[in-house]
């Protein structure tokens, strides 16, 4: 028998729910691939990662896509993180069934550091007081030198952006960069072995076939370019 219209069909279906259809269809440009929260090592995050999209697809910020083929073939289909629009819901913790990403707690992400520009920050440069960045950090990881200077304590900076977002300079005094993240060694032993789950329940619970087919078409075709 031979390819029917059918069997051509299942497979681009097939295709679509992948992300692989899209990912050939648009090949974005190389650059660096900044994981999402909780992932393991990246030896270690390639090799458990079954570009399942469970993470993509449940990420109510659209904060996660698919690798493309110029990120380099090893990383294909793995979810890379765009820190800009990560709003620490956990939701791409919860789902991912391999362990590639450890089930944290959310005092335990790390995505990046907050850095100040003192030569534009109305606090630094005396132009006028403000302290916003001190007060959106839920995090306590701003101080303020001589009560009225922002500092930013590394060691308790996770990068969620919040300080970044209400800085009212433009362009922005306190920008976050993704140097400074936290990676996890995968446990020792076989990833048979149930992981110790220490998330808290779903902030956003999952749709039902129908919805979540339809949503995952129409995200992987707003992440390539397809559709506006």
């Amino acid at each position: 028998m031979g390819f029917t219209r059918r069997d051509a069909l299942r497979v681009l279906s097939g295709a679509a729910v992948s992300g692989l259809f899209f990912a050939f269809l648009k090949i974005p440009g190389a650059k660096a691939l900044p994981r999402p929260p909780g992932a393991l090592t990246e030896k270690a995050f390639i090799q458990y990662c079954t570009r399942c999209y469970r993470c993509i697809d449940v990420c109510p910020a659209d904060a996660l896509r698919p690798a493309g083929l110029f990120d380099g073939v090893p990383n294909l289909g793995t979810p890379v993180l765009d820190w800009k629009k990560c709003i620490f819901c956990q939701e791409c913790i919860r789902v991912c069934p391999t362990g590639a990403i450890v089930k944290i707690p959310e005092d335990e992400i790390d995505i990046g550091n907050a850095v100040i520009d003192r030569d534009t920050c109305l606090d630094w440069t005396r132009k006028r007081r403000c302290g916003i960045c001190y007060k959106a950090c839920p995090y306590d990881a701003i101080r303020l030198e001589g009560r009225r200077n922002p500092v930013v304590i590394e060691e308790k900076c996770t990068g969620c952006g919040l300080c970044e977002q209400r800085c009212p300079t433009d362009p922005k005094s306190i920008v976050v960069f993704y140097d400074k993240y936290r990676r996890f060694d995968p446990p020792e032993g076989t990833f048979m072995v149930r992981l110790e789950d220490r998330v808290e329940p779903y902030e956003y619970p999952p749709p039902d076939f129908r919805t979540w087919f339809m949503r995952r078409l129409e995200k992987l075709a707003r992440q390539h370019g397809l559709i506006d």
